[in-house]
């Protein structure tokens, strides 16, 4: 391949023959020239064109810039059985060439409209302005095809087999980095020429199937370490005494009734209060004075820690006693 990227398919076009009424050498000086299938033209210097104009009578029209062909003169060409051949090769002179023919049917190409202003027949003949230009186009590519390996830089041009029957026999072109034990080149066929062997896995494959492997089995050993970290645990916790947690603070209790052992005891005999505390059973001289004092307040009211005054069912007016039952310690629960 050549190094210009747009212009990478060049060949040395050692010469153009044409036979058919009559033979010539519309070519014989070698050029340079590039095989583009984007184009449907043949790029070539004027000397060039003007051999083609004497070999088929072609004539430019001046309008659309095609050498149109009417009918009569295209029946003509066909009937001539005219052909023109190239000779190609990666050598200006001698070396070893392939050789493409083209019949003039391959050339009697369809002209429509806004080429021109109605459906002719024209030879794809373009003249080019220098080297640059000479191109090969889509015309030739109707009897030649090209395999490119743009890895390696190298291409194929090779005239089309018409053989009836012909068998297809596909080549596949292997990269640089392929193993040598795999097959590479024209020595490699995808044919049956080897459908006794078994199709094998290429190395990025193997290394892909490998490393999914690896990453699975570490995936599945950290599950089955935390699940098993996991049972250790809990049986642990069953197996150790909880430690306590700290005291747990027990509120006021108010109003509360005494001790059932209280109600047994030397003061008996002293009437009960609805309202109990400790003090009542200690100094029964104080409950008398806080009923006294209820019942010479009158109707005064006597504010307790709530702001509401509490009566003993004889009208007598009582303050609140609080008393505080001692609290105990309970066991942590898990």
């Amino acid at each position: 391949m050549a190094d210009d990227i747009t212009r990478d398919l060049v060949v040395y076009l050692q010469s153009i023959s044409y036979s058919g009424s009559t033979s010539s050498i519309l070519l014989s000086n070698p050029i340079d020239i590039f095989i583009d299938s984007t184009d449907p033209n043949l790029w070539l210097p004027d000397s060039v064109c003007n051999e083609f104009e004497k070999a088929f009578g072609l004539t430019m029209d001046n309008d659309s810039g095609l050498y149109l062909v009417n009918d009569t003169q295209n029946t003509e060409l066909l009937n001539s059985e005219a052909e023109v051949t190239f000779r190609l090769s990666d050598v200006g002179t001698g070396g070893d060439a392939v050789v493409i023919t083209l019949p003039y049917e391959a050339f009697a190409l369809t002209a429509k409209p806004p080429l021109v202003d109605n459906s002719s027949y024209y030879f794809p003949l373009k003249r080019a302005a220098n080297s640059t230009q000479y191109t090969l186009g889509r015309v030739f590519l109707q009897e030649a095809y090209l395999s490119t390996d743009y890895e390696r830089g190298v291409f194929n041009v090779s005239a089309c087999s018409w053989e009836e029957d012909s068998q297809e026999d596909i080549v596949e072109i292997m990269s640089k980095d392929a193993g040598s034990s795999e097959c590479s080149g024209s020595g490699c066929s995808s044919g049956g020429s080897s459908s006794g062997s078994s199709s094998s896995l290429s190395r990025g494959e193997v290394a892909g199937i490998a490393v999914g492997a690896v990453v699975g089995f570490f995936l599945l050993l950290g599950i089955l370490l935390f699940y098993i970290r996991r049972h250790r645990q809990k049986s642990r916790n069953k197996a150790i005494d909880p430690r306590p947690n700290v005291s747990v603070l027990t509120g006021p209790v108010h109003n509360g009734g005494p001790p059932e052992s209280s109600l047994h005891d030397e003061h008996d005999s002293l009437p009960q209060s609805a309202f109990w505390s400790p003090d009542t059973l200690n100094d029964s001289s104080g409950l008398t004075a806080s009923r006294n004092n209820g019942s010479s307040g009158g109707s005064g009211c006597h504010e307790n820690s709530s702001g509401e005054n509490e009566l003993d069912g004889h009208n007598t007016q009582i303050k609140p006693v609080y008393h505080e039952l001692p609290g105990s310690k309970v066991p942590n629960v898990y």
